[in-house]
This record gives structure tokens, C-alpha cells and sequence, in this order.
């Protein structure tokens, strides 16, 4: 491997460890909203998607804490709530690791797109039609003008299908099965089925997308310093991420049998 090859290499090794720490743990979804609304802010809009999977962040989030409480309150039998509760962890947990997958193709071609080193990678690695659409999305953020409509349709068409690809469908129909068998099973279809998850897009179209983004931005399952100020938010998550990455590595070293050897 050549210089230039294994610099390369190690640009994707970073990314790749980028993306796995933002996506966080599949309950991290108001994280995951914070990242998905950076592509959105750091697009000028033009990336409706992600805004659209942000808000699908935080609406998953809401309806799992929603029946939860429902698992308190209603009167159960013993048997009744055993089968609920744990029809509810499995579908959260299929939930969180669709939501975890779908971030994480967005922001590594995202990434990749936009990173002229890693030309290459992007060129081998990502859909032709996604990588037109992320294109003609930087071009018109690097000349401070707004992607036409068209081409912002473009875009959200070709990260869904990409974010499709990307998860794992066997793991949700489980995941159904499991609550159908439970008394939550309208409850959780009325919040988290498919009609209840693909809104925001309808939402978008009817009322704006500045003022989605702007619901987004005041709600409070989100930090104060997110509200605040959004990009300094995403950036200061970035850097903590990034030093915890560097610490577990240190850490990792210093239990190595050989590290004060190898120091020496």
C-alpha cells in the first residue's frame, strides 16, 4: 500500500469511527436527532431527509416512553404485562437499531460526498443516483444558493432507498409479531407504525419546512444547548466523542502487558 492509499485508508478508518460513536446506542435517539439535523442545518436546508429522520428520531423516542407508561398505568394481569413488557423491549430495541443503521448511511455519504480525498470511496461505495443528487447538494451550499425542488426531491428519494438498504426488515417484522401477540398492539401501531413514522414529509409539504425545522428545534426532549445554538451543539458532541475515543484507546494501551516495555 502506497502512501497516498494507506492515508486514505486511515480517513475511512476515522470516519467509520465517527459514525459509529454518533449514532450511539440504539435508546440514543435524541442524539441521532441532533446528527441527522446537522446534515439538514449544514446542507442549507436542502437535505429534507435528514430533517425528516430527525424528527422520526424523536417521535420513536416519544411513543416507546408513551407506552411505557401505558405498561404502569393500565390494570394487567401478571401474565399480561410480562408478554407486553417484553414485546415492547424487543420492538424498542428494533426500532433503536433501524433508526442506528439509517443514521449512519446518511452521515457516512454525507461524508464521503463531501470529502475530496475520499473521492474514490464515494465513487466505489455509494448509489450513482445518491451520489448526483449529494453532489448537486454541495455544489449549491459551496455557492451559498438553494437546491432547486427538484433536486431536493432527488436527494430525499435516494437516501430512503439507501436507508432502507441499509437495515434490517426481518428484525422489525419480529419485532411486530411479537407486540401483535400483546394487548399494546394497537397502541403501538397508532404511534409507531409505518403511517405514524412518514409525517413529517406530508408535514413539510403543508406547512414549510423552516417551520418543521423549527418545531424540531424547540423540543425539549433535546438539550438547551441544542435549542440554543444547534451547529455548536452538533460540533462540541463531536469533540466529546472523539476524546472519549482517544481515552478508551489510551486506556486500552496502558492494560497491554508490554506497554511500560514498550514505552521504555
Amino acid at each position: 500500500m502506497d502512501i497516498i492509499a494507506a492515508h486514505q485508508q486511515g480517513l475511512i478508518e476515522q470516519l467509520d469511527a465517527e459514525v459509529d460513536a454518533l449514532a450511539g446506542r440504539t435508546s440514543d435517539h435524541a442524539q441521532r436527532a441532533v446528527v441527522l439535523h446537522h446534515l439538514y442545518d449544514h446542507s442549507r436546508g436542502a437535505h429534507r431527509w435528514a430533517l425528516c429522520e430527525s424528527r422520526r428520531s424523536l417521535l420513536i423516542a416519544s411513543a416507546i416512553s408513551r407506552l411505557r407508561r401505558r405498561l404502569d398505568r393500565w390494570g394487567w394481569t401478571f401474565r399480561e404485562r410480562e408478554r407486553a413488557q417484553e414485546a415492547l423491549d424487543v420492538l424498542a430495541e428494533a426500532l433503536g437499531g433501524q433508526s442506528r443503521a439509517r443514521t449512519m448511511a446518511a452521515y457516512r455519504c454525507y461524508r464521503l460526498s463531501a470529502t475530496a480525498a475520499l473521492r474514490g470511496e464515494a465513487e466505489a461505495g455509494l448509489p450513482p443516483e445518491l451520489l448526483a443528487a449529494l453532489d448537486q447538494c454541495h455544489l449549491a451550499r459551496r455557492e451559498g444558493r438553494p437546491l432547486d425542488a427538484d433536486s431536493c426531491l432527488a436527494l430525499s428519494e435516494a437516501s430512503e432507498r439507501l436507508a432502507e438498504a441499509a437495515t434490517d426488515g426481518g428484525q422489525i417484522d419480529a419485532a411486530w409479531a411479537a407486540i401483535e401477540t400483546s394487548d399494546l398492539r394497537r397502541s403501538a401501531k397508532r404511534l409507531l407504525g409505518d403511517k405514524a413514522l412518514a409525517r413529517c414529509e406530508a408535514q413539510g409539504q403543508r406547512k414549510g419546512w423552516e417551520r418543521v425545522e423549527l418545531a424540531l428545534r424547540g423540543d425539549p426532549a433535546l438539550p438547551a444547548s441544542f435549542r440554543a445554538n444547534p451547529a455548536q451543539h452538533f460540533y462540541a458532541l463531536q469533540r466529546a466523542l472523539t476524546e472519549r475515543r482517544r481515552q478508551q484507546w489510551r486506556e486500552l494501551c496502558d492494560r497491554e502487558s508490554d506497554a511500560v516495555a514498550l514505552a521504555a
